[in-house]
């Protein structure tokens, strides 16, 4: 019995060390998994394109993404363009139009935006739109143009890299304006529309369809234009898209050509919804580039913009892109586009003191070779037709 005794001693501690080595596995597996869990949640927290406090606290299921795939899901892909390219969004509208047009881009279109702004001249909380100190009316939308951009550079130019102008009848497909600027630096003087070809040599962008500034564009415009009476008129009338036109035109700031592979525009004046294929008359005029030869159609498949659209054909636009699904067919886009090379390599610091204005600025935001000084003698009152 004497020696049975320390043999059951050491089974009984032998079995004690099995069970507590059983539990320390178990309890390092659900530490991982755990672990796992909470990385999987961070990373969808990231990915997602909206704001989290915009988002349902219940889907905390990690996406599930395809193995090995060569392109990111458009979702994903979608959700990553969001952050990298960060697009400030400028409503233009107007009292009377704050609840039967402004508050539907809100609800729609708006939603995409990194920023959206509603520019105004009446304060509206539910809109949250900025009250300018300007006229209404649409003799008055250059002057309304002109103090809205100014707002947005100073209270937000640093967080933003594209600044967007649209009216309150004009939707925008953001996913692809986002796939459209990911080829461009927002550091070159450019900016992006359907450019049209009269009253401006260099051609300017159709307001309508709405057009996309440059950080850089934007700098220009602000420091080197709104301060000079001889390249930007500080009359209070005047078409907004062909003053701005003559504005950027005179501090140096390219009208960017924004057409697809085959040349088809993607700034679109007017919406499917009332012409297409074939578009209305006053438009073919217009146009800066001829239209190609190779095809009927209006518009580009990647389309950025419609203009002259109501409340109800917003929601129509939104379903018909967002919503409906077509079975067994795959419309998959492709890779990106690819980065373009920069025409004029700069050294950019776009952060100016007070001093830094005029041609003192101009001076350090360009290179200090090769420099092409813009023409300041751009002519400002030449009569135009309406």
């Amino acid at each position: 019995m004497m020696g049975v005794r320390p043999n059951r001693k050491r089974l009984e501690l032998m079995l004690m060390l099995l069970i507590g080595l059983a539990w320390g596995i178990l309890l390092s597996e659900l530490m991982k998994r755990t672990r796992w869990q909470n990385h999987a949640d961070r990373l969808k927290e990231e990915s997602s394109p909206f704001p989290s406090s915009q988002r349902s606290r219940n889907l905390r299921t990690p996406p599930t993404i395809a193995p090995s795939t060569t392109n990111p899901p458009p979702d994903i892909l979608a959700a990553r363009l969001f952050n990298e390219t960060r697009v400030l969004c400028m409503v233009l509208t107007s009292p009377k139009t704050h609840h039967t047009r402004a508050i539907h881009i809100k609800r729609t279109w708006g939603r995409r935006c990194n920023k959206l702004i509603f520019m105004s001249t009446k304060a509206d909380k539910e809109l949250g739109s900025v009250a300018l100190n300007v006229r209404e009316g649409y003799s008055n939308l250059w002057p309304k143009t002109r103090a809205a951009l100014q707002y947005v550079y100073k209270h937000h130019f640093q967080k933003y890299d594209w600044f967007l102008k649209a009216d309150d009848d004009t939707y925008f497909i953001m996913e692809n304006l986002r796939a459209f600027l990911h080829a461009h630096n927002f550091r070159e003087p450019v900016y992006f529309g359907n450019k049209f070809r009269q009253h401006v040599k260099e051609g300017y962008m159709s307001g309508g369809a709405g057009y996309v500034l440059s950080k850089m564009a934007l700098h220009r415009l602000i420091k080197l234009g709104f301060s000079n009476s001889s390249i930007c008129t500080n009359r209070n009338y005047g078409y907004e898209d062909v003053e701005l036109g003559r504005c950027l035109a005179g501090v140096g700031v390219v009208g960017g050509d924004s057409r697809d592979e085959q040349g088809l525009s993607r700034f679109i004046p007017f919406s499917p919804l009332h012409w297409y294929p074939q578009p209305p008359d006053w438009y073919q005029p217009l146009l800066y580039y001829t239209s190609p030869d190779n095809s009927s159609d209006c518009c580009s498949n990647t389309a950025i913009s419609f203009h002259y659209n109501n409340a109800q054909e917003f929601y129509v636009l939104e379903y018909i892109i967002y919503k409906l699904r077509i079975f067994g067919i795959n419309r998959e886009l492709g890779p990106l586009p690819k980065k373009k090379a920069s025409s004029r390599p700069m050294s950019i610091n776009l952060q100016t003191t007070k001093e830094e204005n005029g041609h003192i600025a101009l001076i350090k935001m360009m290179p200090r070779k090769n420099v092409t000084t813009p023409n300041y003698r751009t002519k400002t009152t030449s009569k135009f037709k309406k």
